[in-house]
């Protein structure tokens, strides 16, 4: 109740103070042709209303093309896993959404294709070492025209053929993330271990304990947030006004007080036939965070950028056919001070400034209380 009150005495007040000054000034100051035109209010309603006076300030203005798009991980950045080899999911060992390093294990898989592929390529080692032996004891034999040339070419063909096997099988082996040297050793492994070829965050989990996989099934999708990038739909019409270097502002629909950068990095060369849009890049700056694949965003791709000045837009005022004002300080007299209104042509805008097109003096401006000066015929 007492803020209502104090809110009435100051209304009450600056409508007596705006009352008394127009009485004053029309019956006893006797203004001049030049004065009558301009707004005059008195040093104690400016000190009232709190009312400031500036200048005109410097500030980057940016024309831009309003586009959308999505966040999309690059092709080096997201990673379907798979098994190389058929079996039953024996493990697993993350959980949707877990931040995985490159190489961890994802899950375990019991397989007899897994297991007899082991004991083959114990099998080929020792034919391979023995063909091996014959083959390096044969060749010095056959050097020292000890053994004839026909023992030789096959004690090296059968080593060519079974060094073939063994290093095919040894190689399939590393693929599926084992070490041969332990299998040749005696070391069988009893599951196979599926293992992460990127560090990223598990987006999408599609298997299940027990389940019985081969290697055309997708098991898990790997995504790494560090490797983001815009991907934006612009229309045909735009497409002219965009160049690779443009700075590009993003923020999400839900939040678009919260804008993030971006670098435009390629232009597409295709319109796509159902969007009628067509594809562009953009590199998102590192420091930027808190993003997911394919989420949706609104962007701004500036095509043009140069420094003007500008005013807050509080220092704007609208005129009744809709033009801006503004109004300059013409003199200060006594207890009065005068002001002169005066249209201006508006151009961009800035986060916090309206650019001024039109040349103005150097004289202050009033920048703040405009909305409560009396009217303007």
């Amino acid at each position: 109740m007492q803020l209502y009150k104090h809110f009435f005495w100051g209304v009450l007040l600056v409508a007596t103070l705006f009352s008394c000054h127009n009485k004053k000034s029309d019956n006893e100051t006797g203004l001049s042709a030049e004065d009558s035109a301009l707004v005059i209010i008195s040093n104690r309603q400016f000190e009232a209303m709190q009312m400031e006076f500036g200048a005109l300030r410097e500030t980057q203005f940016s024309e831009s093309v309003k586009v959308n798009g999505h966040v999309i991980s690059s092709v080096k950045g997201q990673a379907q896993v798979t098994s190389r080899i058929s079996g039953t999911i024996r493990n697993i060992s993350r959980e949707l959404g877990d931040f995985i390093p490159a190489g961890s294990v994802l899950c375990t898989i019991e397989s007899n294709d897994f297991i007899v592929l082991q004991q083959d390529f114990a099998t080929v080692s020792n034919q391979f070492n023995e063909a091996r032996n014959t083959y390096e004891r044969l060749q010095s034999l056959y050097r020292d025209s000890i053994s004839s040339r026909k023992d030789f070419i096959a004690a090296e063909s059968s080593y060519k053929s079974l060094s073939a096997q063994y290093n095919g099988m040894k190689q399939r082996l590393s693929l599926l993330n084992v070490n041969p040297t332990q299998i040749e050793n005696g070391n069988f492994y009893p599951t196979l271990e599926v293992r992460s070829p990127i560090g990223g965050f598990i987006t999408q989990i599609n298997c299940m304990i027990g389940e019985y996989v081969t290697p055309e099934k997708m098991l898990m999708t790997i995504v790494n947030t560090n490797q983001l990038y815009l991907q934006l739909d612009v229309y045909e019409k735009d497409i002219a006004q965009l160049a690779v270097g443009q700075n590009v502002q993003f923020y999400n629909p839900n939040n678009p007080s919260e804008k993030f950068t971006a670098k435009l990095t390629k232009i597409g060369k295709a319109i796509d036939p159902e969007k009628k849009t067509i594809l562009c890049t953009a590199q998102i700056d590192p420091t930027s965070v808190n993003f997911v694949n394919n989420m949706y965003i609104e962007a701004d791709v500036s095509v043009k950028e140069y420094t003007a000045k500008g005013l807050p837009e509080d220092a704007l005022e609208t005129s009744p056919d809709g033009t801006y004002r503004i109004y300059l300080l013409e003199k200060k007299s006594g207890e009065n001070i005068y002001l002169n209104p005066v249209s201006v042509t508006t151009g961009l805008k800035s986060s916090d400034l309206v650019e001024i097109k039109t040349p103005l003096p150097t004289q202050e401006i009033l920048l703040k209380g405009v909305y409560s000066l009396p009217a303007v015929e």
